[in-house]
């Protein structure tokens, strides 16, 4: 039957990838809806697909498109129906797949799926973030049912991508998208806080810490804090962070980092630098996603800011305005220590 339904929309289908365009997807769905057939609907986006066609040029951007349709193709198989909303957007409906641990165990599968593929000629790793709503569990309406994806989608992104949110009412229920993009603080307004705070009164210790704490919960970091000579200090968790129990990285595995370069990162899948000692210390600890920026000023080092991620199912994957923002916070932290002359912090 739902084979049949979509073939009147086979010679309308996406013209690069080969997905059914928006169309035939809500008119599915309407069917659905009208013969009352429950349902997922997921929404996917590529994460940071904008640097692939900056950095590889749209060619690229192309192929890899191509290749993330088949690959999700290939991930769905019988069990939905993939298409393509535009750019780096797609969509999918799986009738008859609406109990939690169903639909998860499917998008599990669906942002695994991305890990296989390989993009010639260049170093990217591809990653998806996606939402899902259910019907009639959420809604019955379709508009909503959008909707409800689109905040849960939302919702992954803010949590630091490489991610899949089902949405629940009690958990995501009061997310309004336009008050959120309302929010978020234009770079300028940002870094102008972030100085303002650092300058608040005499106490740079205190300065510091508030720094950390609005970085940590503006970023959603699990783990944020100083680490210098062996010690962390001012650090910051988030507060439905399990673990609490972080230790210092081996001094050794920072100056390797370090030899070349004043910040390194490293996206949740701990594949890229597997002969480096971070590595083995990330492990060590459960962290899945890390962040080190030196502190520094007229050449004096004042040790390194530290970001980790820990969650298993949800690690995150950096963005650039990300590690601009923390390289910016250990710029002007490395600042105010520097004016300061006092280093009551670690003394």
């Amino acid at each position: 039957m739902e084979k049949e339904f979509l073939k009147r929309f086979e010679k309308n289908k996406d013209e690069l990838t080969g997905l059914y365009r928006r169309d035939a997807i809500s008119s599915y769905m309407d069917k659905l809806i009208r013969d009352e057939t429950p349902f997922s609907f997921v929404i996917v986006d590529i994460d940071n697909f904008k640097i692939i066609n900056d950095s590889y040029g749209h060619a690229v951007g192309d192929e890899a498109l191509r290749l993330v349709a088949q690959s999700l193709k290939k991930a769905v198989q019988d069990s939905g129906v993939v298409g393509r909303f535009g750019g780096d957007e797609f969509v999918f409906v799986f009738p008859n797949i609406v109990e939690y641990d169903d639909i998860w165990h499917v998008l599990l599968n669906l942002l695994q799926s991305a890990y296989d593929i390989k993009i010639p000629d260049t170093d990217v790793s591809i990653t998806y973030t996606a939402g899902c709503s259910r019907y009639p569990l959420d809604t019955t309406n379709i508009d909503v049912i959008f909707n409800l994806a689109d905040k849960a989608l939302y919702r992954g992104k803010v949590k630091g991508r490489n991610c899949f949110i089902i949405y629940l009412a009690e958990k995501h229920g009061n997310i309004n998208l336009q008050t959120i993009r309302e929010k978020v603080y234009d770079p300028i307004i940002l870094h102008s806080k972030i100085f303002n705070m650092l300058t608040n009164d005499d106490d740079t210790s205190n300065n510091i810490k508030n720094v950390l704490d609005f970085i940590g919960a503006y970023l959603l970091i699990d783990h944020i804090c100083m680490q210098e000579n062996g010690r962390l200090y001012l650090d910051y968790f988030q507060p439905i962070s399990k673990k609490r129990d972080y230790e210092p990285y081996a001094e050794e595995a920072i100056t390797e980092l370090f030899n070349n370069c004043s910040v390194f990162y490293e996206n949740a899948t701990l594949s890229s630098r597997e002969k480096l000692k971070i590595i083995d210390e990330l492990k060590k600890q459960n962290i899945y996603a890390c962040c080190l920026v030196e502190i520094k000023c007229y050449g004096k080092s004042f040790g390194f800011l530290r970001c980790d991620m820990t969650s298993v199912n949800t690690g995150r994957v950096w963005q650039n305005d990300d590690l601009v923002l923390i390289e910016t916070v250990a710029n002007q932290i490395g600042l105010a220590l520097y004016i300061d002359g006092l280093r009551k912090l670690i003394d």
